[in-house]
């Protein structure tokens, strides 16, 4: 399957950790089915996230949406998605970024489509370490926005990159229509979108390895400096918590 465009250039940036930015990833044609086919909002098939926990209102993340089962999602949508998860296109990924013994997640853990409202957030966090399905470390994450009304002038929604120390952003990473990013899952490799005044789209699936990791298969939640130390809190109480049953 051809989904993507020729000669691609890459932007590697290897602070504070590897990531790397392709622009104008899709091809036209692959573009044109994810817009025609995208969900209406208002439709149930979209998951809306936990506004509150145990009761409190979710200081983590707020006004995010996600399609993750491919059953849910839209036919030939699916079928770039499904291509998405081979081996093939795995292989592809691991030459772009020069990466060995990728292993595509067919369990589509963390995979579909996402779209962060107006008014959302999502708190800095490190991804899940480890796929509890699988057993396999979570290695890549890697997500291409949807965003051709995005305006650089007057949106928001951009992907903080922080530091380990958590005291500094180092990147902003502005979330431009047909922008892959990529990043190497750590411990400690922190990200977030604080802040989000637009309908911001994004395609999103991660790749896996079979290397040791932490037993954590959720994300782990931290605070920057002029956050409520409570995100710290809530973030180590939940970043172990096992799916229900």
């Amino acid at each position: 399957m051809n989904i993507i465009n020729k000669n691609l250039k890459v932007k590697h940036l290897s602070d504070p950790y590897p990531i790397w930015i392709i622009d104008n990833f899709f091809n036209e044609d692959t573009l044109n089915i994810f817009k025609k086919e995208w969900p209406d909002l208002s439709s149930p098939i979209w998951h809306k996230g936990h506004k509150f926990i145990e009761g409190k209102l979710n200081i983590l993340e707020q006004g995010m949406r996600s399609i993750s089962k491919l059953g849910d999602i839209p036919l030939e949508s699916s079928k770039i998605l499904k291509y998405i998860h081979s081996l093939e296109f795995t292989n592809t990924i691991s030459d772009l970024t020069n990466s060995s013994n990728l292993i595509p997640d067919e369990s589509f853990r963390w995979s579909g489509l996402r779209v962060m409202m107006p008014g959302s957030f999502q708190a800095i966090h490190s991804d899940a370490r480890i796929n509890p399905t699988n057993g396999l470390r979570k290695e890549l994450t890697c997500l291409v926005y949807l965003n051709e009304e995005y305006d650089k002038h007057n949106h928001t929604g951009h992907f903080e990159v922080w530091n380990d120390d958590m005291d500094k952003c180092v990147h902003r990473i502005e979330p431009i229509n047909n922008r892959l990013v990529i990043f190497l899952n750590t411990d400690k490799s922190y990200h977030g979108v604080p802040d989000v005044n637009f309908e911001r789209k994004a395609v999103l699936w991660s790749i896996l390895k079979n290397e040791k990791a932490d037993n954590r298969s959720k994300a782990l939640f931290v605070s920057r400096p002029n956050d409520s130390d409570e995100i710290n809190k809530l973030g180590q109480e939940r970043a172990y918590i096992k799916d229900a049953m």
